[in-house]
């Protein structure tokens, strides 16, 4: 019976460790994919903002509201790639809680299996030492995608809002508009450092994920050596 127990948990922490590295590695694709996109689309947008603050500083009304029309555009594209980023950034708190979880049971049933057996008792103290060592780690990461998460959700909203007020206005340069010109100017730069923050953003969350894939990697190896362990203590049953 105990031994049917041990073989269907670490039966469930082999796949728990599959499902960890195909997410791993499709993380960390997507992060590259999407840094390089973002850095392409902030810089083309750069552009057209120095552009604008040439026209408005001209007061050339039509090419300044030809470029602002052209940015919004680009803003409506932007605050959409947020509300998918947001998406993923929910998936992986989800993820990661889920780890949290998986480790908190693979401690709990070590704790079990080492009272069950006399094997040992300094191979049960490491083991026991590094499963907390991987819980912390678990714990840590899913703090920083909980970090990113309400970070992303506050861009977007921020971008949202930019938008919707940049759509329904046209620049004017009489002598009563400049007020709201200058207020509107600033929302357009408002809104390009918002993209700044994002790729900062995907670039910090690229390297997380990079982390915790080399975590994960050492953490389905230390498993492997367990199960090795357990492996060794069945044989030892038997006879």
């Amino acid at each position: 019976m105990i031994v049917a127990i041990i073989v269907l948990f670490s039966t469930g922490i082999q796949a728990q460790n599959t499902r960890e590295a195909i997410q791993n590695t499709k993380q960390i694709l997507t992060g590259k994919k999407m840094l390089e996109r973002d850095v392409k689309e902030l810089a083309a947008f750069s552009a057209k903002v120095t552009a604008f603050k040439r026209f408005y500083d001209a007061r050339n009304k039509a090419e300044a509201n030809r470029l602002k029309a052209s940015m919004v555009k680009d803003m409506v594209r932007e605050v959409r790639q947020s509300e998918t980023k947001a998406k993923k950034a929910r998936r992986e708190v989800t993820q990661s809680t889920r780890e949290v979880i998986s480790e908190r049971k693979e401690i709990s049933e070590n704790k079990k299996d080492s009272r069950r057996t006399t094997y040992d008792r300094r191979d049960d103290k490491r083991d026991m030492a590094r499963d907390r060592a991987n819980l912390r780690d678990d714990k840590r990461d899913r703090r920083d995608d909980v970090r990113d998460l309400k970070q992303q959700i506050a861009r977007a909203e921020r971008q949202a809002k930019i938008l919707k007020g940049l759509q329904s206005y046209n620049f004017a340069f009489g002598e009563n508009d400049l007020l709201k010109a200058r207020i509107y100017k600033k929302m357009i730069t408002d809104f390009e450092d918002t993209m700044k923050a994002d790729v900062a953003a995907t670039r910090i969350e690229l390297q997380e994920d990079r982390r915790e894939a080399k975590e994960d990697r050492r953490e389905r190896r230390d498993d492997r050596n367990e199960r090795n362990e357990k492996d060794t203590n069945r044989k030892r049953w038997r006879n």
